[in-house]
């Protein structure tokens, strides 16, 4: 179903997160079907959940970590003059996000060309505490044993992990007047037969690549609410100029 779907949308590029059992020959081998046959899948000691990258241009590695503090690792890599960056933060607790984020505010520092970085942050924007005041999530979130130790701290909604990667200089592309919640789908599992509406899921990027006029959003619609617990988040940008 996911490749269905995948297929239909023809896209330039697209990152992956929890890529379980899959072997580097055979995420190449399915990209290759979806017009994508340059890939990189970061396989990682630390953690089954891998993470990759596929493009119909070719792809160039830059760094690939799991080493602390990244809970799933980080990959970096280069396609037409713009650094992509995927990663999978932790889904525990919120400091341990604050960890992975500041060495991602580190790492990005020296890096003046257009970046992206893309995927799970498993992290709640301050850009959308408004509606979660407005929908009493942080109290919702207190009677849950599991989203309270992701989210809250000394009893409000830990917002730092995310508020590092902005004051390092990153934009949130999909920030709108309205929650674009990313989780829950129709994957209806335990708790979430109540679900409690979030968007953790991400595309940041630094003030180079605001040049390209860059813009994402959440896709909700019915062929995308069983291929997985969280919706998929698609952007659009401005192609690079290449006379440099």
């Amino acid at each position: 179903m996911l490749f269905e779907w995948l297929e239909q949308q023809e896209f330039d590029i697209a990152g992956f997160n929890e890529m379980n059992d899959w072997t580097e020959e055979e995420f190449k081998r399915e990209m290759e079907k979806l017009g994508m046959p340059h890939t990189y899948l970061h396989l990682m000691k630390s953690s089954p959940y891998s993470i990759g990258i596929a493009s119909k241009f070719p792809v160039k590695k830059v760094y690939a970590t799991d080493a602390p503090p990244f809970h799933h690792g980080l990959l970096h890599v280069k396609i037409q003059q713009i650094h992509f960056l995927v990663t999978h933060l932790s889904p525990f607790e919120s400091t341990i996000r604050e960890k992975e984020t500041a060495e991602l505010a580190r790492y990005i520092q020296s890096i003046q060309e257009p970046l992206m970085l893309m995927g799970d942050l498993n992290t709640l924007s301050p850009l959308d505490q408004e509606y979660y005041r407005k929908n009493h999530t942080k109290d919702r979130m207190v009677q849950r044993s599991f989203s309270k130790r992701q989210h809250i701290v000394d009893g409000e909604i830990n917002f730092l992990p995310m508020q590092i990667l902005l004051d390092a200089g990153l934009h949130d592309i999909g920030n709108g007047e309205s929650l674009d919640y990313s989780l829950p789908t129709k994957i209806i599992k335990g708790e979430l037969q109540e679900p409690i509406y979030v968007r953790i899921d991400y595309m940041l990027v630094n003030q180079a690549m605001l040049q390209l006029t860059p813009q994402s959003m959440i896709v909700r619609d019915e062929s995308v609410n069983t291929i997985s617990d969280h919706y998929p988040v698609l952007g659009h940008f401005q192609e690079k100029s290449h006379k440099e």
